[in-house]
């Protein structure tokens, strides 16, 4: 079954950045700024949800009574409603968390772009042994401060707006369930095009050709979307995953390339 080998060689792939940062100590420069605000970003979301939650899950729960029922007899309508409506506030919460989650890890990946963006032109230069060297320095990185946040942040309104959707269409009860399986599985095939953006970037694909490689690899790209998916759930391993996931996001462009990774 060869979708079953794509997908489980995609799952792979998503964890060979660690193993590749750790053999290059010349890559750690590039690594560790976009860590520490990763961390920062990550610290300012979490406040942010704890912050509305209470609001949020107000908003999908609002249909219910909020006074109690005058008879018993009434409780057997009351009560089925406000479990159903428990469910649906649950997983209108937990929706938000992940639309939330990933929403500040795009946009940390936004402003530490630059740094990152000389990351993966190091990893296909170890790899490939060709590297551009006017990009792949300091003064590279300056250069292309407007053009990769300015790329950035047109996949986050992307990002943004269909999850907006989702989470719109979930507020409805019986489409609830569903758009938070969808919004899922949108999430995880949006995280290869996020993390292996900055090797697309060099070989100059616009959006439209980026969401048609992620579909024709589509078996590869689930199953590293799936790892990264689970990687960023993994407390303390999610505040250093970014500068790893693009290690691995270079790798995986590389390796539908025919390179040995």
């Amino acid at each position: 079954m060869r979708f079953a080998m794509e997908t489980a060689h995609g799952f792979r792939i998503a964890w060979r950045g660690i193993a590749f940062l750790g053999r290059h100590r010349t890559l750690w420069t590039w690594a560790i700024l976009p860590t520490i605000i990763n961390m920062v970003v990550f610290t300012l979301a979490f406040a942010l949800f704890v912050f509305f939650y209470q609001d949020i899950y107000g908003l999908a729960t609002g249909f219910l009574p909020q006074t109690p029922p005058q008879t018993w007899y009434a409780w057997f309508w009351v009560a089925p409603l406000r479990f159903l409506g428990w469910g649906i506030g649950l997983l209108v919460l937990l929706t938000a968390l992940v639309v939330l989650y990933v929403l500040f890890l795009l946009l940390g990946t936004s402003i530490a772009a630059p740094f990152l963006d000389v990351l993966a032109q190091r990893v296909e230069g170890l790899v490939t042994g060709r590297i551009q060297e006017e990009h792949a320095t300091a003064i590279g990185a300056v250069r292309s401060i407007g053009v990769s946040i300015l790329d950035e942040l047109k996949k986050l309104g992307f990002f943004l707006l269909v999850q907006l959707a989702f989470l719109i269409l979930a507020l409805l009860p019986v489409l609830t369930p569903l758009m938070a399986l969808v919004a899922t599985l949108f999430t995880i095939l949006f995280l290869p095009l996020e993390y292996a953006g900055f090797a697309m970037d060099h070989r100059h694909l616009r959006f439209a050709q980026r969401r048609h490689f992620i579909w024709q690899h589509r078996w590869l790209m689930l199953g590293f979307g799936a790892a990264a998916f689970l990687t960023l759930l993994v407390p303390l391993l999610n505040f250093i995953c970014l500068p790893v996931l693009v290690t691995s996001g270079t790798l995986l462009v590389l390796y539908t390339e025919g390179a040995q990774v």
